[in-house]
This record gives C-alpha cells, structure tokens and sequence, in this order.
C-alpha cells in the first residue's frame, strides 16, 4: 500500500475552526518544511489506520484494532477530525477512501 492512497487532495479554508491552509498554520518561526514534516506524521498516522482497516490479520489483538481503526474513522471522532486538518485531508475525504479501500479489498478476498 502505497502513501499517495489518499490522493493529493487540498482543502483550503476554514472547517470547524481550523484553518486547513497550511501557511496560515505557521506559529511563530515555524518554516514551511517543518509544516510539511508535521503533515506527514499525521498522514502517516491515517495511513496506519488505513492499513489496520484493510488488514487480514487472524489474531484476535489485529482484529480489535481493526475495529477501532474502523470506528474511529467512520464514526468521526472530533480526533479523527483533528488529524485529517493536521495531515491536510477533508474527513469525508478520507472517510469515503476507507469505504472504497474497504469495498476492493474485499472484492479481490471473494
């Protein structure tokens, strides 16, 4: 599975409060490649939850975070939220990645 999973989506604005353009972003000193770096991290943590989601795991550990990865992406947790703006994606964005992620991966089981 590769990063670019997500696509290069850009929201610009303002979405329940958070500015979602990253320059605006910028605290005090903060440079560019910095915000770049912070956006990867938390990119990287969708990712996991990505593949924790699509995962084929038997042991009961992998299934139960397979549930919560599942959860916490459908459910829109106010974190989830939080760190889809962190990471530069729109939630419904990556909402409806996971549901066709989810729909192909199970195609290509049946």
């Amino acid at each position: 599975m590769n990063y670019d999973l997500l696509g290069l989506y850009h929201y610009s604005g303002k979405y329940d409060g958070f500015s979602t353009d990253r320059s605006s972003n910028a605290e005090c000193g903060e440079t560019h490649s910095e915000q770049t770096r912070y956006s990867s991290l938390w990119g990287a943590v969708i990712l996991q939850a990505m593949i924790d989601i699509t995962s084929n795991y038997k042991r009961t550990e992998n299934n139960i975070e397979k549930s919560k990865a599942y959860n916490w992406v459908s459910d829109m947790h106010n974190d989830f939220t939080t760190v889809c703006h962190l990471a530069g994606y729109h939630p419904m964005y990556v909402k409806r990645k996971m549901h066709m992620l989810l729909s192909s991966s199970m195609q290509k089981r049946a």
